[in-house]
């Protein structure tokens, strides 16, 4: 695995998630868990104001909360996209949670996601957020693995009537209750 960091999306990374964007879709999926809606903006430029305003907790739209987004970089490409919801509603509580995360198909299975879910675990401490909740698909089991490699303890399932799915709901931190 070489060396990554993570950054907040800029005119520089344009290119980058356009190939980030295009890779995944080749691998037959269409939805970018992690990239703050970037996969779902055709002007990228549009976007980072986006992100920048979700960021700052300004002018959301209904149901959002502030949330940053950041690209995991290194080889001078993409290598994984991270959004950090900086509190949770109803709908983040149920099936969301606090982090939403991906790699790039070619570079799954090297470590990236245990990497970049310690690298916002350390954002969300540094948020205040001392418990935090990260949610998968029942049927991803890479992510789950990721999820329990970094601390997660599974509270329950939680199946959304609309999207016709099961997610698990892992906790990580401390709860200050126990």
């Amino acid at each position: 695995m070489s060396e990554a960091v993570l950054e907040f999306p800029s005119m520089k990374h344009e290119n980058m998630i356009k190939a980030y964007q295009d890779e995944t879709y080749a691998a037959g999926e269409f939805y970018i868990n992690g990239d703050g809606g970037c996969h779902q903006n055709e002007d990228y430029q549009d976007w980072l104001q986006k992100a920048k305003n979700y960021h700052l907790g300004v002018e959301l739209p209904d149901g959002f909360v502030p949330a940053t987004t950041y690209f995991l970089v290194g080889e001078n490409k993409i290598l994984g996209t991270i959004n950090i919801r900086h509190r949770l509603n109803e709908g983040l509580l149920k099936s969301g949670g606090h982090i939403g995360y991906s790699v790039a198909p070619s570079e799954r299975k090297k470590g990236y996601a245990t990497t970049m879910l310690k690298m916002g675990l350390m954002i969300c401490h540094d948020l205040g957020i001392d418990r935090v909740l990260v949610t998968c698909n029942k049927n991803n089991i890479a992510s789950r693995k990721t999820i329990e490699k970094c601390g997660g303890r599974l509270e329950n399932e939680y199946y959304d009537e609309k999207e016709k799915q099961t997610y698990l709901r892992f906790w990580i931190g401390e709860d200050k209750n126990d």
